[in-house]
C-alpha cells in the first residue's frame, strides 16, 4: 500500500530555500508606440473612393480602397519601391545562378538552347523551363539532343555545299574588287556627310550591284540581283570570286566579270551607250553624256 500524502508543510519548506528572489525572472519588454502607417491616395480612383465610367457616370465604389479614396501601408512608398527592386535584383541571380549549373553540368545543351530559343518557340519554352526548375525532363532533354544532331547534320550539309559551290565558282580580277568596293565606301561616306542613309548601288546591263550591310549573313560581299521589279538574286561576290546563283546566265556572269574588271570604265561606257547615269538613272545630256555619268554621281563614288 502506497503512503498518503499527508505530510505538514512545516515538514516541506522546514530546510534552508536558497536565496528569495526579489526581482522578476524575465524583464518585461520594453514599451513600444504603434507602428508608423503611412497613407497615400487611392491611384485607381484619384482619391475619390469611387469608378467613374468615362462618360462620368458614377458606377459604385473603388474596389482598390472600398471607396476610402486612400490607402494605408506599414511602409512607405519608396521602402516598397526599394524592397520591390531588391526582389527583383534576388530573382534574377537566383535565375542566373540557376542557368549556370545547368550549363556546367549540360555545356552542349545549354549552348544549343541558348542559340535556338530566339528562332524558334519550343527551345525558348524549353530555356524557360531550365531557369524556373533548373532542370530538364528525360522527354524534353531527348527533344535538345535531336535538336543538336539536326544542326549539326544541317551545317555540314552546308559546308558541303559552300565548298561544291567554292570549286566551281569563277574567279574574278581582285583590283577590280578592290577598287569598286573603295567606291562604295567612298559613296556611303558622302551620303553620310550629306546626312542621308541611303544605300549606293550601281544598275548596269540590267543587273544591280550593292554592298552588303555589315550586320548581314556576308559582310563584305557584294550582291548582284536583276534590275527591276522581281530583283532575282543572280549571286555574289565573295572572298575573289563571283558565286552565281541558279538563276544566273553565262551572259550575266559575263558582264560582272567585264564589270568588276573595270567599274570606272564600264559605268562610263554604260552611260555613253544608254545615255543613262548607271547610279541614279538620270538621263544624262550634254557634256555628262560624254563622260557617261552625272556629275553629284561621280563625286560620290570617285570617278569625276
Amino acid at each position: 500500500m502506497s503512503k498518503p500524502l499527508n505530510d505538514a508543510l512545516d515538514n516541506l519548506f522546514a530546510g534552508d530555500t536558497g536565496e528569495v528572489r526579489t526581482a522578476p525572472v524575465r524583464e518585461a519588454p520594453a514599451f513600444t508606440p504603434a507602428t508608423t502607417r503611412f497613407e497615400e491616395g487611392c491611384p485607381k480612383c484619384r482619391g475619390t473612393g469611387r469608378f467613374v465610367s468615362y462618360s462620368g457616370r458614377v458606377l459604385g465604389e473603388c474596389f482598390t480602397c472600398k471607396g476610402a479614396g486612400k490607402r494605408t501601408f506599414k511602409n512607405s512608398s519608396a521602402d516598397r519601391a526599394a524592397a520591390r527592386g531588391k526582389a527583383a535584383d534576388r530573382k534574377v541571380r537566383t535565375e542566373e545562378e540557376t542557368l549556370a549549373a545547368f550549363a556546367a553540368a549540360n555545356p552542349a545543351a545549354h549552348a544549343w538552347l541558348v542559340t535556338t530559343a530566339p528562332r524558334w518557340e519550343v527551345a525558348r519554352d524549353l530555356l524557360a523551363g531550365v531557369v524556373r526548375f533548373g532542370s530538364l525532363t528525360e522527354k524534353q532533354m531527348d527533344i535538345v539532343e535531336r535538336g543538336i544532331e539536326r544542326d549539326r547534320a544541317y551545317a555540314a550539309n552546308r559546308a558541303d555545299h559552300a565548298a561544291a559551290a567554292a570549286a566551281g565558282a569563277s574567279v574574278v580580277d581582285t583590283a577590280g574588287i578592290d577598287r569598286l568596293k573603295a567606291a562604295f565606301d567612298q559613296a556611303v561616306a558622302y551620303t553620310a556627310a550629306k546626312g542621308l542613309k541611303l544605300s549606293p548601288k550601281i544598275t548596269i546591263g540590267g543587273m544591280t550591284i550593292s554592298p552588303a550591310k555589315a550586320a548581314s549573313a556576308n559582310p563584305g560581299a557584294l550582291y548582284v540581283k536583276q534590275s527591276g521589279g522581281d530583283r532575282t538574286y543572280l549571286g555574289k561576290i565573295a572572298q575573289g570570286r563571283f558565286f552565281a546563283a541558279r538563276e544566273c546566265t553565262p551572259a550575266d556572269a559575263a558582264k560582272v566579270q567585264a564589270f568588276v574588271a573595270d567599274p570606272a570604265e564600264a559605268a562610263k561606257v554604260y552611260g555613253q551607250t544608254t545615255g543613262t547615269c548607271c547610279i541614279c538613272n538620270a538621263t544624262l545630256r550634254s557634256e555628262w553624256k560624254h563622260r557617261g555619268i552625272g556629275p553629284v554621281c561621280a563625286e560620290k563614288f570617285g570617278w569625276s
